[in-house]
């Protein structure tokens, strides 16, 4: 089944996203994560748009893979979801890691564009 124009356009952004953590690009997160975004991680700790931009901007996560597969979408009129399975790797605070998960991210149009709204992750079994 062919993605909706909204989803093609927010495939775009997840990916524009995905690029930019890996390269710790703050300026690229902070136009595409919305100013009231809330997530969750692995952990089911809580986070918004400040901490979210730390975590993955300059001195923050240094990930050296983050491969996607399994991905789909669902839109409905502003809002379209992504889920699917992750790999990520790298170090924080110096300690290296890797994960294995599935996550839910949540997109909302506005003004401007397709912004990240909320965001969740998983740890996989």
């Amino acid at each position: 089944m062919q993605p909706t124009a909204a989803e093609a356009s927010v495939l775009g952004v997840f990916e524009s996203i995905r690029k930019a953590m890996l390269a710790n690009d703050a300026d690229t997160l902070r136009m595409h994560v919305a100013e009231d975004y809330r997530g969750s991680d692995a952990g089911g700790r809580p986070h918004g748009r400040e901490e979210y931009l730390a975590a993955y901007g300059p001195g923050g996560v240094a990930l050296e893979v983050f491969q996607v597969s399994d991905t789909e979408t669902r839109a409905w009129a502003e809002t379209v979801l992504v889920m699917g399975n992750v790999l990520i790797r790298g170090t924080y605070q110096g300690q290296s890691f890797e994960h294995r998960a599935r996550f839910l991210d949540v997109y909302r149009h506005q003004d401007n564009g397709w912004k990240l709204a909320a965001s969740s992750v998983t740890d996989a079994v």
